[in-house]
């Protein structure tokens, strides 16, 4: 099934993206998050998964630099390089019924080719629940590394996970995971009889 992966740059795609958000956060989860600026600047990447030919809006993704935010860092067990660029994957969200397609790796990796790599930050990292770390693919896939410290967050019970971007390891996992997700997408047959990728983001 085609995936497409676009930053969020129109009132609809806003929408769709609140929408989302509340839906899995709010509904689902029974916690609030804070609602995050959408407009389009240098400091942030908002991310929208569609999915289908019909463009079902799925999931969203923001990246946001937190670059000098020491507080932030520390409160959450990170022990970053003085003056390091770091920036932070949050609110991801995708709806119910397009679990188990590999949303969220394909938006974590559009989120690093886009955001991460140009504007060559050092670190990137995101809380998760404590007690799922061990099992997540984040760790299992794209080389983050979970801290110690459990914390208290909006998301409840969390513990911080961290990649050096600059670890040949880390570089490794992003080539590995996209190979991957390109054999899981597969190809898909246009009308033509061309073939496509299923997944369509960065080139």
């Amino acid at each position: 099934m085609l995936i497409t992966i676009e930053p969020v740059d129109s009132r609809q795609d806003r929408r769709a993206a609140f929408r989302i958000r509340e839906q899995v956060f709010e509904r689902e989860m029974g916690i609030a998050v804070p609602r995050l600026d959408l407009s389009s600047h240098t400091g942030a990447l908002h991310l929208l998964a569609r999915v289908g030919p019909s463009a079902e809006a799925a999931g969203v993704l923001s990246i946001v630099d937190t670059s000098g935010d020491g507080e932030l860092h520390s409160l959450h067990g990170l022990a970053l390089d003085a003056g390091a660029k770091v920036a932070r994957y949050t609110q991801l969200a995708v709806l119910s019924q397009y679990r188990g397609m590999n949303v969220p790796m394909i938006m974590m990796l559009e989120a690093h080719g886009r955001f991460v790599e140009p504007q060559r930050f050092s670190y990137t990292w995101l809380l998760f629940d404590a007690e799922r770390v061990a099992s997540s693919f984040l760790c299992r896939r794209l080389g983050f590394i979970a801290m110690n410290t459990v914390s208290l967050s909006e998301y409840g019970r969390t513990r911080a996970l961290v990649r050096d971007e600059n670890q040949p390891s880390s570089i490794q996992a992003s080539i590995k995971a996209r190979q991957y997700v390109e054999e899981y997408v597969g190809v898909l047959a246009s009308p033509q009889g061309a073939q496509r990728p299923v997944y369509q983001g960065m080139q």
